[in-house]
C-alpha cells in the first residue's frame, strides 16, 4: 500500500482522486439534478394541469349566460274589418322581415295575389298560450281586412302575427345574443362551418396535429405568428376562457385546455356553446355573440330561415368580424362569404349549380337597426323605467326575461310618420307624440324626436313644458264639482281684470287675439279658449280646487299655488300630460298609464302581470259634462279643423294648447279607442310659429285619420239630462225659445225657474218622462 509524501513542513499532504471518479460523481450530481427538475416539473405539470381542468369544468358547468332581457310589441292582430291599407301591411311585414316566396311555403314567407295575401305566420309562445304556425289569406278590401280564411279557405274569426322584437335591455354588461340549441340549428350551417373551420372536428380530441403543423411552418415563413392551426374547440376555448391575442404562451395554454374539454364534454355540448359564444360584430356598446342572435342582426330574420349564402357569410365573419363587416366592407365580405361557399363546395354540400347560384347572390344585409332591435328607444326608455320600479338593475341585464311590452308596430309608425312630415320644412322645430287606449290605459306609441331612432334626449318623457290651454278643463272639472254653483250653462265674463299677488306683483290675464268678448257660456270659454273668463273662472272656484282638480287627474309634479296654473304655467313632460288626459278620456277613472303586459322568464313561464287598476277619482255625471264640453271644442271652438277633416260617424274630443309667446304648441284629444297627445316646440325656447290649432292639431288628426277608430261615446249616465237653458243661464228654457241652448246637466244643477218661453219645459224631466209614459 502506497504511503503519502510528506511535505517539506513533514506532514502528509492528502492523496488525491483518480480522475475517472470524479467525473463519475459529478454525472451522478447532474443525473440526480435532471431528474429532480423532472420531478418539480412533473409535479408543477401536474398541478397546472389540475388547475386548467378545475378551471374548465368550472367554468362549463356553471357557466350562465349572461342575456339581456328583451322586449317586444304586442302581437299584431288580423280580422275581418280591421282597418289596414296594403302600405300598412307592407310596412308590417318589412318590420317582421317576411321573405317573399312564391307560394308561402314556409314559416316567415308570403306571395301577393290579386287583391290580397297569402302568410305562413311565424309561431310563438306568450303568456296567453301564442299562436301556432300556419298558413293565411286575407283580402284588402277599402283599407280594411275584408276576408280572412285559412290555408283550406275556412273564415278565421282572429289571426296573430308574432311580436316584433323592439329593444334589449342590458345596463350590466355589453354582451348579447340569442341562445340556440343545436337540433334547432340548420344542418347545413353545422356542415359548412366543419368544412371551413374544422373538417376533422369529429375525428380529432381537441387538437389536430397537421393543422399545429401546417401553422407552424406558415408562421416560420412569415416570421411571426400569422396561423394558429385552431380547431372548433381551440377556438371556443380562446373565446370562452383566452384573450384573442397571437402568443406562443397563450397557445401553450390553449392546447391542453381543448384536450381536457373534449376530455370531460359531447362533441354536441362543444358545438352547441361554440355557436352560441362565438364573436361576430359590435353594434355600438353591444357586442354580438352567437349565430343567433348575428342572424337577427345582419339580415333580421331567426336563424332557421335564412339562406345558404347567408350562412356562409356568418361564418366568414369567424376570421375577422370587423375586417370583413358587410356594412363597412361588403366587397371584402363578399370575397369572404365566397371563400367560404367554395369550401362547402368542395366537400359536397353545395353542387356546382346552387353554388354558382349563390355567388351570384347580394349580401342581403339590412340596414344597421334595420333588424328592428332598438328601433324604437324612446319607448324602450319607458319599459326600463318602468320595469326599474320591479326588478334590479342586475336581473334585468343577465336573466334573459321576456317582456311583452303594449306598444303597437302600426300606431308606432304612423305617430313617426305623421309626425316627421310636419317637421320636415321646419328644421328648428321638434316634437313628440303619445297614443294610448284609454280603456286599457295602455301606450301604443311614443315618440321623443324628430329623428325616432335617436337615442338621445326623450322629449316625451322628460321634457318640462308649459302646457297652455290643455290646463283649462282642469278648470272646468273644479268648477263641475260644485254643481249648485256651476254648470256649463253657467255664464262666466270675458273681460279684462287684475290680480294682486302676494309679493306685490298683478297679474292681469290676456286673451290670444287681444280681445274680450264679454260674457259668455262655461261650454263656450273653454271651447274657444278664452283666458280672461277660464281665469275668472278658476278665481271663483278656488285656486285650491282647481290644484286639487290637478292632482287627481295624475299630475303628480308639484304645481306652484299661483292663478297663472289656469292659463297652464304649469310645466309638465307631455307623457305626465297624457296621464291627465287619460283620465279625462275615460270619463274620470285614472288608469297609470302601462307600457308592459306581462313578464316571463327565459322559459316562457310568466313571473310578473300588469294589469289594468282604474281609480274613478271623478264622479261618472263630472267626467261625461267634461267629455260634452270637450266635444263641443272640436265643433263649435279651436278644434273644428279636426271635424272637418274626419268622418262624419267619429265622434272625437279635445283641446288645443299654446304657451306664452308660442314657445310650445299641444293638442290632445280622443276618440273611443285612441288618446293621441301631440307636443311641438323648439329646444332653444324660441318661438315655434304655430298655435295648437295651427301645428299639433293637424298632426293630431292625420293620426287619428291613419288608425282604425271607435267612436267615443257621449250617452249621458243616470244623473245627467239634456237641459234647454236660457240665453242667462239661470233659467230653464225651451227647444225654439230666443237665445236657447241645450246643454247635458247634473239633476242638482237644472234651475227651478223658467224663462216666460220655457215655462212648458220647466217640468223636470223626470216627472216628463213619467207623464209621457202614460200615454205611449
Amino acid at each position: 500500500m502506497s504511503k503519502a509524501k510528506k511535505s517539506p513542513s513533514g506532514k502528509r499532504s492528502p492523496a488525491r482522486k483518480a480522475p475517472g471518479r470524479a467525473a463519475a460523481s459529478s454525472g451522478i450530481r447532474w443525473r440526480r439534478l435532471v431528474w429532480q427538475l423532472a420531478l418539480v416539473s412533473l409535479v408543477i405539470g401536474l398541478l397546472g394541469l389540475a388547475w386548467l381542468d378545475a378551471r374548465v369544468r368550472q367554468r362549463f358547468d356553471n357557466h350562465q349566460w349572461q342575456l339581456p332581457a328583451r322586449v317586444y310589441a304586442r302581437p299584431v292582430e288580423l280580422f275581418s274589418g280591421r282597418e289596414m291599407t296594403a302600405e300598412n301591411l307592407d310596412q308590417l311585414l318589412s318590420l317582421l322581415r317576411y321573405r317573399r316566396d312564391d307560394a308561402a311555403r314556409e314559416p316567415g314567407t308570403f306571395a301577393r295575389f290579386n287583391g290580397g295575401v297569402s302568410l305562413y305566420t311565424r309561431g310563438f309562445r306568450d303568456s296567453d298560450g301564442g299562436e301556432p304556425a300556419q298558413q293565411i289569406r286575407l283580402l284588402i278590401d277599402s283599407q280594411r281586412i275584408g276576408k280572412l280564411t285559412d290555408a283550406g279557405g275556412q273564415p278565421l274569426p282572429v289571426a296573430r302575427l308574432e311580436p316584433l322584437q323592439i329593444g334589449s335591455i342590458h345596463p350590466g354588461h355589453s354582451e348579447d345574443r340569442v341562445l340556440v340549441k343545436l337540433e334547432d340549428v340548420p344542418p347545413l350551417l353545422v356542415h359548412m362551418l366543419m368544412a371551413t373551420e374544422d373538417r376533422s372536428f369529429h375525428e380529432h380530441h381537441g387538437i389536430s396535429i397537421r393543422g399545429l403543423m401546417r401553422a407552424v411552418f406558415a408562421n416560420l415563413r412569415a416570421g411571426q405568428m400569422e396561423q394558429g392551426g385552431s380547431t372548433l374547440t381551440q377556438q371556443l376555448v380562446k373565446n370562452f376562457w383566452l384573450t384573442r391575442e397571437r402568443t406562443l404562451s397563450r397557445k401553450l395554454t390553449e392546447i391542453p385546455m381543448a384536450l381536457l374539454l373534449e376530455l370531460h364534454y359531447s362533441k354536441a355540448q362543444i358545438l352547441e356553446t361554440y355557436l352560441n359564444e362565438v364573436y361576430l360584430g359590435q353594434d355600438g356598446g353591444r357586442a354580438i355573440h352567437g349565430m343567433g342572435l348575428a342572424a337577427q342582426f345582419y339580415f333580421g330574420r331567426p336563424l332557421a330561415e335564412l339562406q345558404p349564402h347567408q350562412f356562409a357569410m356568418l361564418i366568414g365573419l369567424l376570421k375577422g368580424p370587423s375586417y370583413y363587416d358587410p356594412r363597412r366592407h361588403p366587397e371584402r365580405a363578399r370575397q369572404r362569404r365566397d371563400t367560404v361557399l367554395q369550401a362547402a363546395a368542395s366537400q359536397g354540400l353545395l353542387d356546382d349549380k346552387l353554388l354558382g347560384y349563390l355567388r351570384n347572390k347580394p349580401l342581403e344585409v339590412v340596414p344597421k337597426g334595420g333588424s328592428a332591435l332598438y328601433a324604437f328607444p324612446h319607448f324602450i326608455d319607458l319599459v326600463r323605467r318602468q320595469l326599474g320600479r320591479d326588478y334590479p338593475a342586475e336581473i334585468l341585464a343577465s336573466e334573459g326575461l321576456v317582456i311583452h311590452s303594449t306598444l303597437d308596430v302600426l300606431a308606432q309608425l304612423v305617430a313617426e310618420q305623421k309626425l316627421s312630415d310636419f317637421l320636415v320644412p321646419h328644421k328648428e322645430l321638434n316634437g313628440a307624440v303619445i297614443i294610448t287606449a284609454p280603456d286599457q290605459g295602455d301606450v301604443l306609441a311614443l315618440v321623443g324626436d324628430k329623428s325616432p331612432r335617436s337615442a338621445g334626449f326623450n322629449r316625451a318623457l322628460d321634457a318640462q313644458r308649459p302646457i297652455g290651454s290643455l290646463a283649462k278643463p282642469a278648470v272646468v272639472l273644479a268648477a263641475l264639482q260644485q254643481p249648485t254653483k256651476f254648470h256649463l250653462g253657467t255664464r262666466v265674463t270675458d273681460g279684462p281684470f287684475e290680480v294682486r299677488m302676494e309679493d306685490g306683483q298683478v297679474w292681469q290675464p290676456k286673451n290670444y287675439d287681444n280681445q274680450s268678448l264679454g260674457a259668455m257660456s262655461l261650454t263656450d270659454a273653454l271651447a274657444q279658449s278664452r283666458n280672461q273668463a277660464i281665469a275668472r273662472l278658476g278665481l271663483d272656484a278656488g285656486l285650491g280646487e282647481v290644484i286639487r282638480t290637478l292632482q287627481k287627474l295624475g299630475v303628480q309634479s308639484r304645481i306652484p299655488p299661483y292663478p297663472s296654473i289656469f292659463l297652464g304655467s304649469l310645466n309638465l313632460s307631455p307623457f305626465e300630460t297624457a296621464v291627465m288626459y287619460q283620465t279625462i278620456a275615460t270619463g274620470g277613472q285614472r288608469t297609470p298609464l302601462r307600457s308592459i303586459t306581462d313578464v316571463l322568464d327565459r322559459h316562457g313561464a310568466p313571473l310578473a302581470r300588469y294589469p289594468v287598476r282604474p281609480e274613478q277619482v271623478f264622479d261618472p255625471q263630472q267626467g261625461y259634462l267634461l267629455q260634452w264640453a270637450l266635444r263641443q271644442a272640436m265643433i263649435r271652438g279651436t278644434g273644428r279643423y279636426a271635424v272637418a277633416q274626419l268622418p262624419a260617424n267619429l265622434l272625437v274630443a279635445g283641446k288645443t294648447g299654446t304657451s306664452d309667446g308660442q314657445r310650445d304648441a299641444w293638442f290632445a284629444g280622443f276618440s273611443g279607442s285612441h288618446l293621441a297627445l301631440v307636443w311641438l316646440g323648439r329646444d332653444d325656447n324660441g318661438d315655434t310659429g304655430f298655435t295648437g290649432s295651427s301645428g299639433p292639431l293637424r298632426i293630431w288628426t292625420s293620426i287619428m285619420a291613419a288608425l282604425p277608430q271607435r267612436p267615443m261615446r257621449l250617452v249621458p249616465p243616470a244623473g245627467v239630462e239634456m237641459v234647454w237653458l236660457d240665453a242667462d243661464g239661470v233659467r230653464r228654457s225651451g227647444q225654439g225659445c230666443e237665445g236657447a241652448r241645450e246643454y247635458p246637466l247634473m239633476t242638482s244643477s237644472i234651475p227651478q225657474q223658467s224663462s216666460a218661453c220655457g215655462k212648458v219645459q220647466s217640468v223636470p224631466g223626470g216627472v216628463k218622462r213619467w207623464f209621457k209614459g202614460l200615454f205611449d
